[in-house]
């Protein structure tokens, strides 16, 4: 398992591209094997007429499927995706695709690095428009950087029917800081100050060590939570369930995951504890000492997104099935009278909260300068149905210093390990 992790992390880095071409170019998938092209997306500039585009940048490509009939015949489709490069967590693209003058499929997300929509397998030729598309475009970096990929994925064929559960990875911590972060929705930080209101009154935080925090999916299907409410109702909480997929399309649906609690200062629901972190003393090499952590940060409760295709030129991720906000509002299909919600990960799919969030921090104030291990479990309630709990924990050296004065530092290690 612990080299099955490795060789995830590698992916999650930028991989180097197999002759690229240049945004605009066209770009032409005749086999099995990723073809990728580089682009970049300003705040205004260019714009196309495509309604996408009439009022933002877009970067434009042309492409054309054109597989041999062994694969053609295989069931699944032609997956296009793009991830940003070198982008802030403001920054953030979309993706649409045109056949002539119909618009054929789009990925409006905008929250995380990675977009993703699949085109038929039958030959074609499209235009395919990345745009550029943050959630706060005041906060988003003038010009943003992608990389595309067009690939063949086909859809595994199983003898039996058989059920395709999740199977949740935790990833090792990203970015670790004592910084002011921005505002969330009614919640704020005093400046110069790293704990958010909410902190302070519900944990009675003082100093807070804030963390990005991610986890991915490397199971045979979805993570799949949902509930409802009536219509325009947000109630303090409502039955959730896990949704399990089987191999024929069927589903069944789990009550496991207990109740979603309604958070009025951030306006949306929370799947409860989906995660926890801890410090730990440690040695020098980072590993724990001692019988129990020095601090632990609240059980954090999550809107689960696909935010990162960590899966990039892997075969067998899914379809990109839980945008980012998306988990925030109803369902655009939610039958009368009711609001459907639903969040997820898919299959090669990650999701990331990052340090600037409510939750995302351990109150440190007592402690004292030194070398630290930062361990974060994910589901530790043993609330998911999935195929193993054996790596749903990463633990990662933290160093921290300056705690007595008014300007700490944190450095993360380097090396993590699945605890």
């Amino acid at each position: 398992m612990r080299n099955a992790y490795a060789a995830l992390a590698a992916l999650a880095l930028l991989a180097p591209l197999a002759t690229p071409a240049e945004a605009g170019a066209r770009v032409v998938v005749t086999s099995d094997r990723p073809v990728h092209w580089t682009g970049q997306v300003g705040r205004t500039t260019p714009v196309h007429a495509v309604p996408e585009c009439a009022k933002v940048g877009c970067g434009r490509v042309e492409l054309e499927v054109r597989l041999p009939r062994s694969l053609r015949n295989k069931p699944g489709g032609v997956e296009l995706a793009i991830r940003t490069v070198g982008a802030t967590n403001d920054d953030s693209l979309g993706l649409v695709v045109y056949q002539g003058s119909r618009r054929v499929a789009i990925s409006e997300a905008q929250i995380g690095t990675s977009r993703s929509v699949w085109l038929p397998k039958t030959d074609g030729r499209y235009t395919a428009y990345a745009f550029y598309n943050p959630f706060v475009p005041d906060l988003a970096s003038e010009t943003v950087r992608y990389e595309g990929l067009l690939e063949n994925e086909n859809t595994p064929r199983y003898p039996q029917v058989k059920q395709l559960l999740p199977d949740l990875l935790a990833l090792p911590q990203r970015y670790a800081t004592f910084e002011t972060p921005p505002p969330f929705f009614d919640d704020s930080a005093a400046p110069g100050e790293s704990c958010f209101k909410s902190e302070i009154d519900d944990q009675g935080a003082k100093r807070c060590l804030r963390f990005g925090q991610a986890m991915a999916n490397i199971g045979g299907g979805p993570v799949d939570i949902r509930y409802q409410t009536p219509a325009g109702q947000r109630p303090a909480e409502v039955p959730g369930a896990q949704r399990v997929y089987r191999s024929d399309g069927t589903s069944t649906d789990l009550s496991s995951v207990g109740n979603m609690h309604y958070h009025a200062i951030h306006h949306h629901y929370h799947f409860e504890d989906w995660s926890v972190s801890e410090l730990w003393a440690a040695g020098a090499d980072g590993v724990p000492t001692g019988t129990a952590p020095v601090a632990v940060g609240k059980k954090n409760g999550f809107c689960m997104a696909d935010t990162e295709l960590i899966w990039w030129a892997k075969k067998g991720n899914g379809v990109q099935s839980y945008p980012a906000p998306r988990c925030l509002d109803p369902e655009p299909n939610s039958p009368p009278g009711v609001d459907a919600f639903k969040n997820g990960i898919s299959r090669g799919w990650a999701d990331e909260y990052y340090w600037g969030l409510p939750d995302q921090m351990i109150e440190v104030s007592g402690l004292t300068d030194g070398t630290y291990a930062l361990v974060t479990r994910i589901d530790p309630a043993d609330k998911v149905h999935e195929l193993s709990d054996a790596n749903n924990c990463v633990r990662l050296p933290i160093t921290l210093t300056g705690l007595a004065s008014h300007t700490p530092k944190a450095a993360l290690g380097t090396k993590s390990v699945l605890c």
